[in-house]
């Protein structure tokens, strides 16, 4: 994610400035994407300004306040001495001008345009009706320069209408969408020097999460809203009757029963883990 992302802001006529990372609950977006990123990009230009929109404002300033605080270590101090922090009450202000703004969506009318914006978590299941993706249909406007700005959104999946969904469907944007699990082969060119290799049944982070892990997670939620925040809505759990088969007395029984959106997912996983060798999971 950071090698991208710091790609779409240092070239100009990098075709990738709209970006949308798509991650599970807990596997470091808003750190990568909305502190470290906008931390790094003060480090070499002070100028610079970012606005950093949440689903509350309290969120927004959560992250704010964790931008200054890694800008304010000795390490980051010693490294970027020209990003000094002049001010840091209700927005992080530079001596050289730049600084970092919040706002939470729907909240504010985001008077102030700024050269990079990033949108974290900006919907949750409670919050769906009230923060529309038509909102962000012209998001553009909050750039001072659309065509060199960079917008970043980094959000986990959440229905098939979610904003990362409308968005995706724009020309512009550019989705990246990283399951907890891979569900297929496949090689991720970026960085184009190092392309990663994935194999289906991968785990994305299993030193964070293994596959216990994500039995929990998927049992606490179910199928539908597992298959969404966590597998990023590339997968998504047969509608189809279960049909099953099983031996009596001599005798072929077969069972046809109404599928259960978490069973089904277990089945998937199921599949996957024998793909990579490892001890499939049970549905007690």
């Amino acid at each position: 994610m950071a090698e991208l992302i710091q790609t779409s802001y240092q070239e100009t006529r990098h075709d990738k400035r709209r970006l949308i990372f798509n991650l599970p609950p807990g596997y470091l977006k808003t750190h990568v994407c909305s502190v470290s990123f906008p931390a790094w990009l003060l480090g070499r230009d002070p100028k610079k300004s970012v606005l950093i929109l949440s689903e509350h404002p309290e969120s927004a300033l959560q992250i704010q306040e964790l931008c200054a605080e890694l800008m304010s270590s000795s390490r980051y101090r010693s490294t970027f001495p020209r990003a000094a922090i002049k001010s840091s009450s209700k927005a992080v202000e530079l001596n050289y001008g730049g600084g970092i703004r919040h706002a939470g969506v729907g909240y504010t009318s985001y008077h102030k345009k700024s050269d990079i914006v990033i949108i974290d978590n900006p919907q949750s299941l409670h919050g769906l009706d009230r923060s529309r993706p038509e909102q962000f249909a012209e998001i553009e406007r909050l750039l001072k320069n659309p065509k060199e700005g960079v917008v970043v959104m980094a959000t986990r999946r959440l229905g098939e209408n979610d904003l990362s969904a409308f968005l995706a469907r724009k020309p512009a944007w550019t989705k990246i969408a990283l399951p907890a699990v891979a569900l297929k082969d496949r090689i991720w060119p970026f960085p184009p020097e190092i392309p990663h290799q994935q194999k289906a049944g991968d785990l994305l982070h299993p030193s964070l999460e293994g596959w216990n892990d994500l039995e929990r997670h998927l049992k606490d939620m179910g199928g539908e809203a597992f298959s969404y925040q966590y597998l990023q809505g590339l997968y998504s759990p047969s509608s189809d009757p279960v049909t099953e088969t099983h031996e009596k007395d001599g005798k072929t029984y077969i069972s046809i029963s109404e599928p259960s959106p978490t069973k089904v997912t277990m089945k998937f996983l199921n599949d996957l883990r024998a793909q990579s060798k490892n001890k499939p999971l049970c549905m007690t």
